[in-house]
């Protein structure tokens, strides 16, 4: 009986110790949430004037088909922290030129924004050097596709010397 006891004595502080050997506590502050994150020197300067290349669109209807796509021209007029202000203008495939007005915000990694415009297409920019920028562009149906669903892509480059 005393071996019994024993026993059970052993595996009940080998238990305790296992459970404490879990516990552990850390110095210093914890890391921010994403709401609060700021990268460090805040978020890259891309105010100025960017032109696209390697465009291509699709329209999506009933099938997909291609779309030319010119070059566009994207000025980011402003920049306040996370929030960049200005306007695209671009031809459109059998139609006149158009100035929309857009609105980007910097995700907390400082490299992707997200960018609406004035008729509701929304873009996802990634940054992919201080002056290159690879867009993704959508719109759902609407009066500015000719009721297709649309999508676009393409890279757009900073140019030097502008605001």
């Amino acid at each position: 009986m005393r071996k019994g006891i024993f026993s059970v004595f052993m595996a009940s502080i080998l238990i305790v110790l296992l459970f404490c050997a879990a516990c552990t506590t850390t110095s210093g502050t914890p890391p921010a949430s994403p709401a609060t994150y700021t990268p460090s020197g805040g978020y890259p300067d891309i105010t100025g004037t960017w032109r696209s290349s390697g465009e291509a669109g699709w329209n999506l209807n009933t099938s997909i088909q291609d779309v030319a796509v010119g070059e566009n021209v994207w000025v980011f007029a402003t920049q306040e922290g996370s929030v960049v202000k200005g306007f695209k203008l671009f031809r459109q495939p059998d139609g006149p030129d158009v100035n929309q007005t857009v609105l980007g915000i910097f995700d907390p990694d400082g490299k992707s924004l997200t960018i609406i415009d004035q008729p509701g297409g929304w873009a996802k920019g990634t940054l992919t050097g201080p002056d290159t920028m690879f867009v993704v562009l959508t719109y759902a149906s609407g009066k500015d596709t000719g009721g297709n669903s649309f999508a676009l892509t393409m890279m757009l480059h900073r140019v030097k010397g502008t605001v």
